[in-house]
């Protein structure tokens, strides 16, 4: 009766588990290009911001007004096409068209 208690037993284990060394690397890791298209072909997809689109910045217009105006499709969609290609945020497409319209900030038609 020499170890009632299994402390041998335990302090065994703990010698065994100590002589568990992790295994040396085995190489470089491969290329983040490769693990990224490993991740979508699996249909894992980066939420990293693209580069690429296009970032508009937000002018800050003072007090507003919100606009809301229903209107037929295709006239919705020449207005949003509109201010994509000149590169408006919609506020100021409505401003250039009113411009080109000659119509003056105090609701007049210029003449």
């Amino acid at each position: 009766m020499s170890d009632p208690f299994g402390f041998a037993t335990a302090n065994r284990v703990a010698a065994k588990i100590a002589e568990i060394k992790p295994e040396a690397e085995k190489g470089a890791e491969p290329p983040l290009t490769a693990l990224d298209k490993a991740a979508d072909q699996l249909g894992f997809h980066s939420r990293e911001a693209d580069e690429t689109k296009l970032v508009r910045r937000r002018r800050e217009v003072g007090a507003g007004a919100q606009l809301n105006v229903k209107c037929p499709i295709p006239v919705y969609n020449r207005f949003i096409r509109f201010c994509d290609q000149e590169r408006l945020p919609y506020w100021e497409g409505i401003e250039r068209l009113l411009d080109l319209a000659e119509v003056s900030k105090t609701g007049e038609r210029k003449r």
